[in-house]
């Protein structure tokens, strides 16, 4: 099963190593992929999917809500604008093929960066700024974790990897 995050990180990506201009919809790639729901919402604009939120012992219902106590419901609330962006730039865009990097590796791409962000923010270590480099997110991360150096460099050697598709 593919997400549709997954599938619409993943599109952009392959557009962006394809060396075709972003430029029609820099501002929605760039907040989806930094993580920054909020502007996500904001720019697609497509209707929040309501929701009910347990918090602290208080049951709360949402519609229209953009806000977001943590990336995952950020994450959900932007399904519908997600499919709709993706729509947008299939159909700008057209078929991406990719002769060098299989579909598949492209999904665990975005999921890694994903989860690298969603974990750092969850934690508060990003100062609710969503658009730190990866590469500082992986840094303040691996130190709250005291992940090894060597488990810290394999990171960074993913990282790297995912940098070469940004900027191929």
């Amino acid at each position: 099963m593919v997400l549709i995050i997954e599938k619409t990180v993943a599109y952009m990506l392959m557009v962006l190593k394809s060396k075709v201009s972003i430029s029609a919809y820099k501002n929605e790639f760039n907040a989806i992929h930094h993580g920054d729901y909020k502007e996500f919402l904001k720019l697609i604009k497509e209707p929040i999917p309501f929701m009910i939120k347990y918090q602290n012992g208080i049951i709360t219902n949402e519609e229209e809500n953009p806000n977001y106590d943590c990336d995952f419901e950020g994450l959900l609330k932007s399904g519908p604008s997600l499919k709709m962006f993706y729509t947008k730039c299939t159909s700008f865009y057209g078929k991406i093929l990719d002769n060098d990097i299989p579909e598949d590796i492209y999904y665990k791409v975005v999921t890694f960066e994903i989860a690298i962000r969603m974990h750092a923010n969850n934690n508060n270590l990003l100062n609710n700024s969503n658009r730190i480099e990866l590469e500082k997110v992986i840094d303040i991360l691996c130190c709250f974790k005291n992940i090894s150096a060597i488990d810290n460099k394999k990171i960074h050697g993913a990282r790297r990897f995912v940098n070469m598709i940004k900027h191929f």
